[in-house]
C-alpha cells in the first residue's frame, strides 16, 4: 500500500472515531454554554473571543444533540490532522513513517481530547497546525502572498484563544531577524486589523475578558500550584511524548533550522510561561494545548528515523492503542461537571414547569447552561458576589422577567433561608439539593449599579456615601413584598468573604431610570477588600466596584 493511501485511510478512521465519540460522550457544562454563544452571535463574549460560537452555530444548523455543539469540531479536528500531515509530507515516504506519526499524534491525551469535545481549543489547535505550515513555507521561500496568509491564520488563531498571542511571540523569539522583515510586519499590521471588530468589542463593554483572565483569576500564591504543574503536564501530554520533546528542544537548541527553531521555542515557551503563571494562581493543564501542534511536528521529526522505531513500537503504539479504547473515559476522568450537570438528566425535566412559566438560576453559569440544551426553554443565571461574572452578565436576560412570575432555583444551603411556604420542593442532582421557588412578581438586583462617592473610618466603623443608580425599566423597590432588599457590604478575607448588613431606610425607592443616594455605616475591616452588594433573598448580587482601604498607620 502507497504510504499516502495509508495516511488518508487512516485519517478517515481518525475522524469517524471522533464522531463516534462526539455522539456518545455525555455533554459537558462548558459546551452547553458555548451552545448558548452560538444561538447569540457577536464579535466578543465574556471568557472567549467569538470563534467557538461560530462552531456551535454552524454545527447547530446541521444536526440534532450532541453533534449540533461537536460537528464541526470533528470535522476541524480532521483538518488539523491533515495540516500536520502535509507540514511533514516530505517525510511521510514510508508506511512505517506513516504509522510513526499518526502514533505520535494518538497518544497525547489532550491533543485526542479536543476532536470531540467542542471548547475554543478545537479551533486554536487547527489555526495554531495551520500558522506552523504557512511559517514552515514561508521560511523557505518567503512571499508576499504568504505573509497575508499568515496573517490571516494569525487573526483566526486570536478569534479562537488569546494564548495565540503566545505561540506568535514565541516563533518571533526563535527568529529576531523577522522583526526586520517588512512582510512580516505587514502581516503582523494586517492581523490587527482583521481583529480590530473583537478589539472595539472589548471597548465598547469595558474589556470584560481581559480583567476576567488578567486580574479576576489570580489567587494567593500556593506552593502546591508549582508543584503539581510538571506531574500534571506529564498526564496530559503523555509522559513519553513530553520528555522526548524537551530532549529534542535541548538537542536541537543551536539547529540551523528556523522551523525546527521555533517548534522547539514554542513547546518549551509554552512550558514555562504557564509553570511562572502558577506563581498567581493554578494553571489548567489544557492551557499549554497549543503547543501539542509544534510537539507533534518536532517529535515527528526526530522519531521517524530507523533508530527510534524500537521506541515507537514499544511506547508510542501500544499507548495510543491504550488511549484508543480507554477514549470513552478520557474527557470524565476527574472532572466532576460531567457528574453533577450531565449524571442526572431527570434533574432537568424535573424543574421545567408544564405551565412555561421561567426558571430562573441563583447559581453557576452552568446549571442553566445545560437545562436550556436539554428543555429547549430561555433561562438565565442570576449573578451572585460569591460566582464569578460570565456572559449572562452581558446579555442581562434577567431584564425581561422584571415584574413577571418565575420559578428561582437555588441550592438548598443559600444563607438566607426563603420562606417555606413558597418552596415548591427539594430537587436533587448528584447528591447536591436544589430548592425550587415560585414568586409571583419577580425583582432583580443584578442591574442596580452603585457607586461609592465617599468613605471615611471613625475607629472601627466605616462610613459609606453611596449613590444607586436603577438602569430597569421599572422601579426598585426595597420594601417588595415578595423580595424584599437589604444592603450589605462583603468583605474578601483570605479564608472566604464576610457579609456584613448596612443599616439603611426599608421604604426606599429607585424609580426605572433613576438614582438614590444614602449613607449608612458598618463595621470595618482593615486591608481586606470590599463590595456594596444588594440581596433579595435569593441572590447576593456585586453592584459595585471592588474597593479597598488601607488602614490608617
Amino acid at each position: 500500500m502507497k504510504p499516502q493511501k495509508l495516511f488518508y485511510i487512516l485519517l478517515a478512521i481518525w475522524v469517524l472515531v471522533d464522531l463516534l465519540q462526539a455522539i456518545v460522550t455525555p455533554l459537558h457544562a462548558d459546551e452547553a454554554y458555548y451552545a448558548l454563544y452560538g444561538k447569540f452571535l457577536d464579535w466578543g463574549y465574556y471568557d472567549h473571543p467569538p470563534m467557538v460560537a461560530l462552531m456551535t452555530f454552524l454545527s447547530s444548523h446541521l444536526f440534532k444533540g450532541y453533534l449540533s455543539i461537536r460537528f464541526l469540531t470533528v470535522l476541524l479536528h480532521g483538518a488539523t490532522v491533515l495540516l500536520l500531515g502535509i507540514t511533514v509530507e516530505e517525510k511521510l515516504t514510508t508506511n512505517r513513517a506513516v504509522i510513526t506519526f499518526f502514533a505520535i499524534a494518538s497518544s497525547i491525551p489532550i491533543f485526542i481530547l479536543y476532536g470531540f469535545i467542542t471548547t475554543p481549543d478545537a479551533p486554536m489547535l487547527f489555526f495554531t497546525a495551520l500558522f506552523f505550515l504557512l511559517y514552515k513555507k514561508y521560511v523557505k521561500k518567503p512571499s508576499w502572498k504568504l505573509a497575508i496568509f499568515l496573517a490571516i491564520a494569525i487573526a483566526a488563531m486570536l478569534y479562537s484563544k488569546y494564548m495565540a498571542v503566545l505561540v506568535v511571540a514565541f516563533v518571533l523569539l526563535s527568529n529576531l531577524r523577522l522583526l526586520k522583515d517588512p512582510k512580516i510586519i505587514f502581516a503582523g499590521i494586517l492581523a490587527l486589523v482583521l481583529f480590530l471588530p473583537h478589539i472595539l468589542w472589548q471597548i465598547h463593554h469595558d474589556f470584560p475578558s481581559f480583567q476576567y483572565h488578567l486580574l479576576e483569576r489570580n489567587t494567593a500564591f500556593k506552593i502546591q500550584y508549582m508543584l503539581e504543574y510538571l506531574p500534571l503536564q506529564l498526564v496530559v501530554c503523555n509522559p513519553v511524548c513530553l520528555i522526548l520533546a524537551i530532549w529534542f528542544c535541548w538537542k536541537n537548541r543551536h539547529t540551523r533550522d528556523t522551523f525546527l527553531r521555533a517548534c522547539g521555542f514554542t513547546v518549551v515557551g509554552f512550558l514555562v510561561f504557564f509553570w511562572a503563571m502558577t506563581g498567581k494562581g493554578h494553571a489548567e493543564p489544557h492551557w499549554t494545548m497549543a503547543a501539542t501542534v509544534p510537539m507533534i511536528l518536532l517529535l515527528f521529526d526526530e522519531l521517524c528515523n530507523e533508530r527510534w522505531v524500537k521506541w515507537v513500537n514499544f511506547a508510542l503504539i501500544p499507548i495510543s492503542a491504550i488511549l484508543l479504547f480507554s477514549r470513552p473515559f478520557i474527557p470524565i476522568l476527574g472532572d466532576e461537571e460531567y457528574e453533577v450537570l450531565e449524571g442526572c438528566p431527570f434533574f432537568y425535566d424535573q424543574i421545567c414547569r408544564d405551565d412555561n412559566t421561567p426558571v430562573l438560576f441563583a447559581s453557576s453559569f452552568q446549571i442553566p447552561s445545560v437545562y436550556w440544551f436539554h428543555t429547549g426553554h430561555e433561562t438565565t443565571a442570576l449573578s451572585s458576589v460569591y460566582n464569578r461574572r460570565t456572559q449572562f452578565d452581558i446579555w442581562q436576560f434577567d431584564r425581561k422577567y422584571q415584574g413577571k412570575p418565575v420559578y428561582v432555583l437555588e441550592p438548598a444551603n443559600y444563607k438566607v433561608p426563603y420562606p417555606e411556604e413558597k418552596t415548591e420542593n427539594i430537587y436533587n442532582c448528584s447528591n447536591t439539593e436544589f430548592n425550587l421557588l415560585k414568586i409571583n412578581n419577580f425583582q432583580g438586583a443584578n442591574r442596580i449599579t452603585i457607586d461609592i462617592d465617599e468613605y471615611a473610618l471613625h475607629n472601627d466603623s466605616l462610613n459609606l456615601k453611596l449613590t444607586l443608580h436603577n438602569t430597569y425599566d421599572q422601579p426598585f423597590v426595597f420594601a417588595h413584598p415578595e423580595l424584599p432588599v437589604t444592603l450589605h457590604v462583603v468583605y474578601a478575607l483570605e479564608n472566604g468573604s464576610h457579609a456584613i448588613t448596612c443599616p439603611i431606610p426599608d421604604s426606599i425607592v429607585i424609580p426605572a431610570g433613576g438614582s438614590v443616594k444614602l449613607t449608612t455605616k458598618v463595621q470595618y475591616i482593615p486591608n481586606a477588600p470590599l463590595i456594596v452588594c444588594l440581596d433579595n433573598l435569593v441572590c447576593r448580587s456585586a453592584n459595585s466596584k471592588p474597593l479597598k482601604i488601607k488602614a490608617p498607620k
